[in-house]
């Protein structure tokens, strides 16, 4: 399956990369931004961020049932990707632009 189709990487790139990035004795956390600069690529419209994050944190799994990671690096990549996404969810909240009033006036605008 294709994640990013502006720089072309597929779930099988992402899973080898993973398999490179977390067998590392400091592996770090597996964002996008990691896994894409290993794999000598860069996110260009970043719209495949959030399918990225989630076939990472799925990947991760799959790769510890096969055996492929270690079980502690697994664990402690999935439990991080998750508040790393937790953390994203809360800047998109805070990033809400003001909601256009009449004329196409904000509420700062009428202040």
């Amino acid at each position: 399956m294709i994640v990013c189709s502006c720089t072309v990487i597929t779930d099988g790139d992402i899973e080898a990369a993973l398999i490179d990035v977390l067998n590392r004795p400091d592996a770090p956390i597996p964002t996008p931004g990691i896994i894409f600069r290993h794999l000598s690529k860069r996110m260009n419209c970043c719209s495949c961020a959030p399918v990225a994050v989630e076939t990472i944190y799925d990947k991760v799994g799959e790769l510890e049932r096969r055996g492929l990671i270690p079980a502690s690096v697994g664990a402690s990549a999935r439990s991080k990707l998750l508040e790393l996404n937790a953390w994203r969810s809360r800047l998109r909240g805070k990033a809400r632009p003001e909601t256009a009033g009449e004329g196409g006036r904000t509420a700062r605008d009428s202040a």
